[in-house]
C-alpha cells in the first residue's frame, strides 16, 4: 500500500472511530483485516494430504470458502494452485479432467470481481476452447454464464443477451443452474433499463424451489430489487431494505453483497441530505473494500463518496477522492500489464525453446546430407570400377541435392536478414519522425522570433524613418502604403507561429479565461485549477500550448456533444514523477469508450501520442464521463 493510500486510509478511519462512539451510527461495521471463513482443519488436513486427488479435493474446498466470502484474492490463488497440482494426475483421468476445468473457472472468477475483466474473458474463453468431453456439460454452462456475466460488467450487453438466451434453452433441466441463468437474464434485462421484465424475472427466480439451496444468490437478487423498487418507496422503506439485508450479509459472510448494502445505505443518506450518516456508511464501505483488495468495489465507493463531496461544496476532499479513484485505475492497468508480461516471458521461453530445436533439427538434417553424400561417392566408386556412366549419373544427382540443400539454406538466411532490417528500419523511421517533429517546432519559434524581432524591426525603422519624411506624392504614398500592409503581415505570420497570449500572460489565466467563456454571470460551472500554479506557468511554451488545445477540445466536446451542466479540470504538477496529471470530469450524456470515437477524441489522442503521455477514460451512457491524462517531463 502506498503513503497516499496509507493516508485515506486513516482518514476513513479516523471517521469511523468517531461514528462509532455515537449510538446513532454504531450498527456500521468495518473490518481492519480480511474475515476468515475457513476453518484451520481444513488447512491442516491440506498439509497432511498424501495424495493428489486429496489435496485437489481440499484446494476445492477452501476455494468455494472463498467464493462465498467474496476474496477474489485467495479465490485466484487457490485456483492457481488447482491448475499446478492436476499435473501430477495421468492427463486420461477423470479427476484430471474435472479440477482442470474447476482451477480454469475459480481463475475467471476471481479476475471477474477483480475488475480484470479482459482477462477474466480470456480465461473463459481457454476453458471452453479445451473442452471436449459430453459429461462435463454442467461446467460448459458455468464457464459460459461467467462469460456472459462478465459483458455485462463490461456493458457489452449485445454479447451477454446471446449466450443467456442459449443457455435457458440447456439448463432448464437443471434446477441449480437454471435458477442462476434466469438471474443473470434479470441482470440484463436491469442493464438494458428494462426494469419492469427485470423485477418480474428477480421475482420469479425467488419462486423458484431450487433458491432455498442457492441462499448467496437470494441475497445478490434481494438487493438488486430493493434498488429497483427504491424507486416507489420512500427513503425511510428503501433505508430499511437495505440495513436489514446488511444485517443478514453480515451474519452469513457474504461480505461482498454486505458492502453493496452498505453502499446503497449511502446512497439513500445522500438522497435524504444526511451527509454525516452518508459519510460513515460510505467510509465504511471503502475501508472493507481496501482491506479485502476489492478494487471494482473500491471504484463505485470512491466514485460516490466523490458525488457527496461534490454536493457539500467539498472540492478539495472531492479532488483527492478523483485522485484516488484514478490510483485504483493505475492499479487495476498495473495487474494487467504484469500478468501480460508474465505471459509474454513464458511465450519467449516457449520460442527459444523452439529455436534450440529448429537448430538442432538443422544440424542433423545437414549431417544427414553428409552422411548420403559420402554413401553416395562410395556407391559410386564401387560401382565405378564396373561402369563409367553410372558413377557420372550418381556425382551429378549428389551435387543437385547439395544446390537443393544449400538454396534452401540461403532463403531461410535471407528471410531472417530481411526481417531484422524491417524492424530495423521501423525503428529508424519512428526515431526519424519524433526527431522531425522537434525540429519543426523549434525551427517555427525560431522563424517566429526571427520574424519578429530582425525582419519586423528593420521594417519598422523603415517606417519611422519615411514618416520624418515630407512624403507627398502618390507614389510615395503607395509605397508607404506597402509598407504598412508588409509590416502588418510579417507581424500576423511572427503571432501565427507562436500564440500572442502565451508571450503576454501567464498559462494559468489564460485557461480560466478561457473557461469563463462558457459560464453564466452569476452560475459558474465550468472550474479550472493548477495547482503548484507557479510551477505550471513555467512549463514550456511549447508545452504550455498544447496543454490549452488540449484542454479547448475537451471543454469543446463537453459543451457541444455531452451537453454538460457542470466541468472540473485539474492540471497538476507532479515532481516526484516528473510527470503532469490532467484531470477532467463532467456530468454530461456519457458515452461507450470503445464505440465512440470522433474526431475531437483523435485530435486529443493525436495530441497526447505526441508528447509521448497516455490516457483513461471512464465512461457509461448517462453517468457522465472521467478523462486522465499523464504525459512525462523531459528536460529539454
Amino acid at each position: 500500500m502506498s503513503f497516499q493510500r496509507l493516508v485515506y486510509f486513516l482518514f476513513f478511519f479516523f471517521i469511523l472511530i468517531q461514528a462509532h462512539a455515537q449510538d446513532k451510527y454504531s450498527h456500521f461495521k468495518a473490518f481492519p483485516k480480511i474475515p476468515n471463513e475457513v476453518d484451520t482443519y481444513l488447512y491442516k488436513n491440506l498439509d497432511k494430504a498424501i495424495s493428489t486427488k486429496e489435496r485437489l479435493a481440499y484446494l476445492d474446498t477452501i476455494a468455494q470458502v472463498f467464493d462465498k466470502t467474496d476474496l477474489a484474492d485467495s479465490i485466484l490463488v487457490y485456483g492457481e494452485r488447482i491448475q499446478k497440482t492436476i499435473t501430477a494426475l495421468p492427463h486420461t483421468s477423470a479427476d484430471y479432467e474435472y479440477y482442470k476445468y474447476r482451477g480454469i473457472y475459480y481463475e475467471a472468477l476471481a479476475k471477474r470481481k477483480l475488475g480484470l475483466l479482459d482477462e477474466a474473458i480470456a480465461s473463459y474463453i481457454n476453458g471452453l476452447e479445451s473442452l471436449h468431453a459430453a459429461k462435463y456439460k454442467p461446467i460448459t454452462i458455468y464457464l459460459r454464464l461467467g462469460l456472459a456475466e462478465t459483458y455485462l460488467q463490461k456493458e457489452e450487453l449485445q454479447k451477454a443477451k446471446e449466450i443467456i438466451e442459449e443457455l435457458l434453452k440447456l439448463a432448464h433441466n437443471n434446477e441449480n443452474l437454471n435458477a442462476l441463468v434466469l438471474t443473470a437474464l434479470a441482470d440484463f434485462q436491469y442493464r438494458n433499463k428494462e426494469w419492469e421484465h427485470a423485477i418480474a424475472t428477480y421475482t420469479k427466480v425467488l419462486e423458484l424451489p431450487a433458491i432455498k439451496k442457492l441462499d448467496k444468490l437470494s441475497y445478490r437478487i434481494r438487493l438488486n430489487l430493493a434498488k429497483l423498487q427504491s424507486k416507489n418507496y420512500t427513503s425511510l422503506q428503501s433505508l430499511e431494505q437495505f440495513q436489514h439485508i446488511k444485517k443478514e450479509c453480515l451474519a452469513k459472510g457474504y461480505y461482498g453483497y454486505y458492502i453493496q448494502a452498505v453502499l446503497n445505505e449511502g446512497y439513500i443518506y445522500l438522497k435524504q441530505q444526511n451527509y454525516e450518516a452518508a459519510e460513515i456508511a460510505l467510509s465504511t464501505a471503502y475501508i472493507n473494500t481496501v482491506s479485502w483488495n476489492r478494487l471494482e468495489l473500491q471504484k463505485k465507493v470512491n466514485r460516490s463518496l466523490v458525488d457527496l463531496y461534490v454536493t457539500k461544496e467539498d472540492y478539495k476532499n472531492a479532488f483527492n477522492l478523483m485522485t484516488q479513484y484514478e490510483a485504483v485505475n493505475k492499479t487495476i492497468a498495473s495487474q494487467q500489464n504484469a500478468r501480460q508480461v508474465r505471459e509474454l516471458e513464458e511465450k519467449y521461453k516457449s520460442l527459444e525453446k523452439e529455436r534450440e530445436i529448429m537448430k538442432l533439427q538443422e544440424s542433423k538434417l545437414k549431417d544427414q546430407i553428409e552422411i548420403d553424400k559420402q554413401r553416395t561417392i562410395k556407391n559410386a566408386v564401387l560401382i565405378g570400377f564396373l561402369i563409367i556412366l553410372i558413377p557420372i549419373i550418381l556425382l551429378l544427382v549428389v551435387y543437385y541435392q547439395k544446390l537443393q540443400a544449400q538454396s534452401e539454406l540461403n532463403r531461410q538466411q535471407e528471410d531472417l536478414n530481411r526481417k531484422e532490417m524491417q524492424s530495423l528500419q521501423q525503428e529508424q523511421e519512428l526515431k526519424m519522425a519524433r526527431t522531425s517533429m522537434k525540429i519543426q517546432t523549434r525551427e517555427r519559434e525560431r522563424i517566429a522570433q526571427e520574424l519578429h524581432d530582425s525582419i519586423g524591426g528593420n521594417l519598422a525603422a523603415i517606417k519611422l524613418q519615411m514618416n520624418k519624411l515630407d512624403l507627398t506624392t502618390e507614389n510615395a504614398f503607395n509605397v508607404k502604403k506597402q509598407l504598412d500592409s508588409t509590416y502588418r503581415q510579417v507581424r500576423e505570420i511572427s503571432h501565427s507561429l507562436l500564440p500572442k497570449e502565451f508571450k503576454e500572460q501567464s498559462f494559468a489565466p489564460i485557461v480560466q479565461n478561457y473557461m469563463d467563456q462558457f459560464n453564466e454571470p452569476e452560475n459558474q460551472s465550468y472550474f479550472f485549477n493548477a495547482y503548484p500554479e507557479e510551477a505550471i506557468n513555467q512549463l514550456p511554451k511549447k508545452l504550455q500550448v498544447a496543454l490549452f488545445n488540449m484542454i479547448k477540445e475537451l471543454t469543446t466536446n463537453a459543451y457541444k456533444h455531452a451537453k454538460a451542466n457542470q466541468v472540473m479540470i485539474q492540471l497538476n504538477d507532479i515532481p516526484e514523477e516528473k510527470s503532469l496529471s490532467l484531470m477532467y470530469e463532467d456530468d454530461g450524456i456519457g458515452f461507450v469508450p470503445n464505440h465512440s470515437e470522433g474526431i475531437g477524441l483523435k485530435n486529443l489522442k493525436r495530441r497526447i501520442d505526441e508528447l509521448q503521455g497516455n490516457l483513461a477514460i471512464d465512461s457509461d451512457p448517462g453517468k457522465g464521463t472521467v478523462i486522465s491524462i499523464h504525459i512525462p517531463i523531459r528536460s529539454e
